[in-house]
């Protein structure tokens, strides 16, 4: 098979991965991998100075912070990798857990020669961005049986064409330990091919173009519809990603946190957001009355104005997730803040308006999923200040449904 640089061999031989830690020896044989959750490594022993070694195989975060350590846990290139990958690491290796972890495999093909896509992680955009790899295997290799290991609460996604799933029974936040019982299951299943590679999970793929209804099975809004639809906007809220009207607000209910008074400032904070987001709604209004809305994300369902669909529930299940999909997809623009689990919201609707804090300036455009290229990503994706006025938001919503015709009218791709 041509070689590809998206695939890690796994069997019936490992690659190379690098010099020896110790003595920088090249002379370096792998003696196999290691599968414990969110790293899959690699085990090696030096020939030159016989010393024995783990080390990332080159999946997703480690792409670009491996890390390489003794059997035992002990860092081996500590300045080499940021803080909280390499603390989190040594609490894993350290620590590993000797729980029975559920397994379900799906069998949809049998494959002889397979690729295994590594999803898990204890952060939820994380796992979706790493799913989004999927299509390029089903699509770019089909002599090759796409594997997907994915937590149980992303089932509802597996794509058609995945050879097969193994899906794991573990909340996202018992996702951090290390589980000798998912490397076992691993390790069996792996025996049982002829041919193993393993797929880098890139953590932020370039997804212009993707289906995303391939995924959810629910259809993103179609772009040439953008001004011939009447206008409908989705508000994506959290009640631990607020949106803080003021510096003032936001002080305050930090401080109340510290204090152990959130029973106290909780409910005034997302009441206020509540406020914020009406009063969006009302000022989009007064330029289009006939514009709808939606509102989703995990909390009690309090808005109550004509043409509002407030979705919000404390109670998750697939149904829910497709509901709110669907009014991802006939949203012309969501509006929501970073970190509120906007890559399904940004991978269906049109286009999207986020709030973003100054402390996430460094994370902008990690939690969206990009539909277009080129200037149409400036035109459709717009962020604003951590205390943006519904003022604010209500003009991108209005500029977004304006001057969309001109800017599409101005702006033509050419091949140079």
């Amino acid at each position: 098979m041509k070689s590809d640089r998206h695939l890690v061999p796994l069997k019936p031989a490992m690659g190379p991965n690098g010099a020896c830690p110790h003595c920088a020896s090249t002379e370096v044989t792998a003696t196999g991998s290691w599968f414990p959750g969110i790293h899959v490594l690699g085990r090696y022993t030096c020939r030159s100075c016989g010393s024995s070694f783990v080390r990332d195989l080159p999946v997703s975060h480690a792409l670009a912070h491996p890390v390489t350590a003794t059997p035992q846990g002990q860092v081996l290139d500590p300045q080499q990798v940021p803080e909280w990958i390499r603390d989190a690491f040594q609490r894993g290796i350290r620590d590993l857990k000797a729980d029975e972890v559920r397994i379900e495999r799906r069998v949809f093909r049998e494959h002889r020669r397979v690729v295994v896509l590594n999803t898990l992680d204890f952060l939820y955009g994380h796992v979706l961005l790493k799913l989004y790899n999927a299509l390029h295997y089903i699509d770019r290799h089909p002599d090759l049986g796409l594997v997907v290991v994915l937590p149980r609460m992303y089932a509802w996604l597996i794509p058609d064409g995945v050879a097969e799933a193994w899906i794991v029974d573990l909340g996202l936040g018992r996702l951090q330990g290390w589980y000798p019982a998912i490397d076992r299951f691993v390790q069996e299943r792996l025996a049982g091919y002829d041919e193993a590679y393993l797929a880098p999970a890139y953590s932020h793929p370039d997804v212009a173009g993707m289906d995303i209804a391939r995924f959810t099975g629910v259809k993103a809004f179609d772009p040439d519809r953008f001004n011939t639809e009447p206008l409908h906007v989705t508000f994506v809220t959290r009640e631990d990603r607020l949106w803080f009207r003021n510096p003032v607000t936001r002080f305050l209910h930090r401080a109340c946190n510290r204090l152990g008074l959130r029973a106290l400032s909780g409910p005034l904070v997302v009441g206020d957001q509540d406020r914020l987001v009406k009063a969006t709604m009302r000022k989009v209004r007064r330029h289009d009355p006939s514009a709808t809305f939606s509102v989703v994300g995990l909390g009690d369902a309090r808005i109550r104005m004509n043409g509002v669909d407030d979705l919000r529930t404390r109670s998750m299940n697939v149904e829910v997730e497709k509901a709110w999909c669907t009014a991802y997809g006939r949203s012309q623009c969501v509006v929501g803040v970073h970190g509120s689990n906007m890559l399904l919201p940004t991978a269906h609707a049109g286009a999207c308006i986020e709030i973003l804090p100054r402390q996430r300036f460094e994370n902008i455009v990690q939690d969206i999923t990009v539909r277009y290229e080129g200037r149409a990503v400036l035109f459709h994706y717009r962020f604003v200040g951590d205390h943006a006025t519904p003022t604010e938001v209500a003009l991108h919503i209005r500029s977004l449904r304006e001057h969309r015709p001109v800017f599409m009218r101005n702006n033509h791709e050419l091949v140079f």
